[in-house]
């Protein structure tokens, strides 16, 4: 038994060589077929048990397809027409069976198995009305195929293409938010030093009168009034642009010529002290009084500066913020020694 299923494989494995290695399809009689397997070294009994076998596989192939069972269907019509190749019915059962599991399970692999048993059955029989018609619908459902592939394929892209736009929105949109929000914490910053500026400058603007007050007052104290004057003139000459707030040169500059008016004038106060008829005047008193609320809102606005400095800064070196180009601002410090007035003794 063992030696007829090799011989049996044999003989397929040679009928298999024969057919693929010529470029058109090999038409086989009963005979040809016969010598073949006789050939490969099946008997006489065993080939006809081979045909046997193979009216067999045809038999339970058209039952399964008539129950619609493709697989199975596929499976035996294809031993049947494996083993009568020359078979018309063999070839055109195979053909349905495999177009009609390719329908079910919409596998490219099946339509290609029906493509080739309807080529088979056509060269044996090219007028068959049936394997025709098994053509015209293949072509039609590979049609379909290839239009859903096409469509899955695009809808794929759209997909691919939509998640990655979706991705970029994201993205675009945090890049706006980040750097809107680094905008609005600079504008603070800016808009704190402009108040800064604001104060200082409010202080120099008051400085003229006083001055003016105390030089009618005190003739004797032409060198105090002198260094407030030069003071005054040394600090309204160093302007601060917003785009200089990062320099820390150009701050401290700015902060050192403050500090220094800063202490003449608390120097020209602490003189003017000296004479009673002179801090009885209202005149003085008003001014002493709007160059003490300047200083306290001076400080104020130096405090407001310095927490808006911080709160920027500390977004500007936070990663992703750090890579839009946000450079970090100068705190604006003081000494706070010239805050406070000098002592004058008149009694040296």
């Amino acid at each position: 038994m063992a030696q007829s299923d090799q011989a049996l494989e044999n003989y397929l494995k040679k009928l298999m060589e024969i057919q693929y290695g010529s470029q058109e399809e090999q038409q086989f009689t009963q005979e040809e077929l016969k010598d073949i397997a006789l050939d490969a070294g099946l008997t006489e009994s065993a080939w006809q048990q081979s045909q046997q076998r193979a009216q067999q596989h045809l038999q339970r192939g058209t039952a399964y397809l008539n129950a619609q069972n493709y697989d199975d269907a596929a499976n035996e019509l294809e031993n049947a027409a494996s083993l009568m190749p020359h078979d018309v019915e063999a070839n055109h059962l195979a053909a349905k069976a495999f177009l009609f599991r390719g329908n079910r399970y919409s596998r490219s692999g099946d339509y290609d198995r029906a493509e080739y048993y309807i080529n088979r059955t056509l060269s044996i029989k090219p007028a068959h009305s049936g394997v025709m018609q098994l053509k015209t619908e293949l072509n039609n459902k590979r049609r379909v195929l290839s239009n859903n592939t096409e469509q899955k394929s695009r809808s794929n892209k759209f997909t691919k293409w939509g998640i990655i736009g979706g991705i970029a929105i994201v993205l675009i949109a945090g890049y706006f938010n980040i750097y809107n929000s680094m905008v609005g914490l600079e504008e603070s910053v800016n808009s704190s030093w402009a108040q800064v500026e604001n104060q200082y400058q409010r202080r120099a603007d008051l400085i003229p009168n006083l001055v003016e007050t105390v030089e009618g007052a005190a003739d004797y104290e032409r060198e105090t009034l002198r260094e407030v004057v030069e003071a005054r003139a040394n600090a309204t000459s160093i302007q601060i642009d917003v785009d200089d707030l990062d320099d820390a040169g150009k701050l401290a500059e700015y902060a050192q010529a403050q500090e220094n008016l800063g202490g003449s004038l608390s120097r020209l106060i602490a003189v003017a002290e000296q004479y009673p008829t002179l801090t009885a005047t209202e005149n003085f008193r008003d001014l002493q009084n709007q160059l003490e609320g300047t200083e306290n809102r001076i400080s104020t606005e130096r405090r407001r500066f310095n927490e808006a400095v911080q709160g920027y800064n500390a977004k500007a070196r936070k990663f992703p913020n750090n890579l839009l180009g946000f450079d970090t601002k100068e705190y604006f410090s003081t000494d706070p020694a010239n805050a406070e007035p000098p002592n004058v003794d008149f009694n040296d």
